[in-house]
């Protein structure tokens, strides 16, 4: 029996309609713009959404801070630029947090309180806009809306965590499991160099470059802690780590620092006491990323990060500075090192006692020249093959 044509016409249009439709249904919200304004005793926060988005709202301590969950959402916009500190703000983070999942963390310049949060279509035109006001507040009625949450909300801040993300298994004889651990990522942009350069991108570019080396120059099975703009805390990263049943571990980085003319590739391993103070400063930088997408951090004492420390085998320790070393001369090869380009600190994520682990910087992000490096394929292709190279050499021994 023949369709008339009309009616043909008119069900792929009612097809192609719907199609549309559910297309739009599934686009991501998107931050279109923003504002903050008011001074240090009342303070309004807006953001405007390309659609009508649902806004969770809490307050987070050490630091004082508000956040702002939404299911995930595209931010094509420069926080930083956009969102300028004022007022009762201090600092303003936005990205994704987790699988599905974005935030925006504000860090109060001292206690305040949410006096109206408000979701609203603006009159005659296209989009939705989140409005935020806040007033200062005691530190007494900040703790009093802190415990009136938890009876609410329990302990907010959390990263969701991919339950089955790596499992624990046993490794092939023969064979050894390589761990790389783009830094940052998601809500945590990173450094950010002159001319745009994100840390978080390019580390995992170079982290993708790596892992294909690795996969082709030996028996090595590679897991990336992050493959794509997610968020990590230094939890989830250790664990990560552990969990893997890693014979090494490789985090990768490439900070900005306030010296400007330092530059190059510089190799650190985990100790107590920071070899220097650029080191130290690092190391206490990297270490706070938890508290700029809104994660409670819970403060080790000082006794307890040593004994963390010391747990960190003396053959962990050995192997990890035996591993540095080699890595020196191979980068030594084809890339500029820092000066003393071997340094240590207490980082955080290198704490994994049972996993030889180290932290590659790549360059420094706030050199105009190592940024143009860093922005370079070839050049990533040819740190990469250095960087395979000493693992090769690493494991040479037990390859017999």
């Amino acid at each position: 029996m023949l369709i008339p044509l009309f009616k043909f016409l008119s069900s792929i249009a009612v097809l192609l309609s719907l199609c549309l439709s559910g297309q739009a249904q599934n686009t991501l919200p998107e931050v279109l713009g923003g504002n903050i304004a008011g001074d240090e005793t009342s303070t309004r926060f807006f953001v405007n959404f390309s659609q009508n988005t649902a806004v969770q709202t809490f307050y987070m301590e050490s630091p004082h801070r508000i956040i702002m969950d939404l299911s995930e959402t595209t931010f094509d916009i420069d926080v930083e630029e956009v969102f300028k500190p004022i007022g009762l703000v201090e600092a303003v983070s936005a990205g994704r947090i987790s699988q599905g999942r974005s935030r925006i963390v504000l860090t109060l310049a001292k206690p305040a309180e949410i006096v109206r949060a408000t979701m609203q279509k603006v009159l005659d035109e296209d989009y939705f806009r989140f409005l935020l006001d806040i007033e200062v507040a005691s530190p007494e009625r900040f703790s009093a809306l802190l415990n009136a949450q938890k009876l609410v909300l329990g302990e907010s801040g959390n990263v969701a965590q991919k339950g089955d993300r790596v499992l624990k298994k046993e490794k092939k004889e023969g064979r050894f499991r390589i761990v790389i651990d783009p830094g940052h990522g998601g809500i945590d942009g990173g450094a950010v160099g002159k001319l745009g350069t994100r840390e978080k991108e390019v580390v995992l570019i170079f982290a993708e470059v790596l892992a294909e080396k690795l996969r082709n120059s030996g028996p090595f099975e590679v897991l990336l802690t992050r493959t794509d703009d997610v968020f990590l805390s230094l939890r989830q990263r250790l664990d990560f780590n552990r969990r893997s049943n890693a014979d090494l571990f490789i985090s990768v980085h490439a900070d900005s620092l306030n010296q400007r003319s330092v530059r190059g590739s510089t190799i650190y391993t985990l100790s107590k006491k920071a070899s220097d103070r650029l080191s130290e400063r690092l190391a206490e930088s990297e270490n706070s990323v938890d508290l700029i997408a809104g994660i409670q951090v819970v403060e080790e004492s000082e006794a307890l990060t040593d004994i963390l420390i010391d747990l960190t085998t003396r053959e962990t320790k050995v192997l990890s500075k035996q591993f540095s070393r080699i890595l020196v001369t191979e980068l030594d090869k084809d890339i500029k090192l820092i000066k003393n380009p071997l340094r240590s600190a207490s980082f955080g994520v290198l704490k994994a006692p049972e996993v030889p682990s180290v932290l590659l910087e790549l360059g420094y992000l706030s050199n105009i020249e190592d940024e143009k490096l860093m922005q370079s394929l070839p050049w990533k292709t040819k740190a990469a093959d250095a960087v395979a190279r000493a693992v090769r050499a690493f494991f040479e021994p037990r390859l017999q």
